[in-house]
């Protein structure tokens, strides 16, 4: 990937600030399940006020983000976005603090190279840290999302020999996803 790559400048203004992160979401169900498309790319992130306040600082021109809004969202633990404006390219940042997990995810991550996202090996979270945040989101949103579903249903197909099975079971006793998760091994 060149410089101009929108996730090779947020990478790099993550690390110049001291960031830790980790790519989530869509991008990593796709990096251990089937590929599916999204526009946009979640990352799960550390983020204190200095880091933020070097992260925003650091970002091109070439990006929107509410400046406010990104503050106001650190100190209530939500998540807020960057958006990289030639493409319409959203960039969504998770406070790991505000997840219970989170932190979790960030110690777990794993480097992948060639992902599609980028060439560089870059950290994703763990296909157990994936298949549990999707499990959540799937039960926080009503249990009524296909693509959820197939993005769980995915990455226990293609990692089902792979998976740490304690650490599944710990995380979703602590999500309260047990069912799901036992639903999802069992298809």
């Amino acid at each position: 990937m060149t410089a101009k790559d929108p996730f090779a400048l947020v990478r790099e203004a993550l690390e110049s600030a001291g960031v830790r992160y980790a790519v989530s979401g869509s991008w990593a169900s796709t990096a251990f399940g089937e590929p599916r498309y999204t526009n946009d790319i979640d990352i799960v992130v550390e983020f204190s006020q200095a880091s933020l306040d070097s992260f925003l600082a650091a970002l091109p021109a070439s990006f929107y983000v509410d400046f406010g809004e990104a503050r106001r969202a650190l100190l209530l633990g939500r998540s807020f976005n960057a958006i990289y404006t030639p493409m319409m390219l959203k960039f969504d940042f998770f406070q790991a603090r505000s997840y219970p997990l989170g932190l979790q995810e960030l110690d777990r991550a794993t480097p992948l190279a060639g992902t599609g996202l980028c060439d560089l090996p870059t950290p994703f979270v763990t296909p157990e840290d994936v298949l549990l945040a999707k499990l959540n989101w799937f039960r926080q949103g009503g249990e009524v999302s296909d693509s959820q579903w197939r993005d769980i249903r995915g990455i226990v197909r293609m990692q089902r020999d792979h998976l740490d099975r304690e650490y599944l079971d710990r995380g979703a006793e602590t999500l309260r996803v047990t069912d799901l998760l036992d639903k999802a091994l069992n298809e």
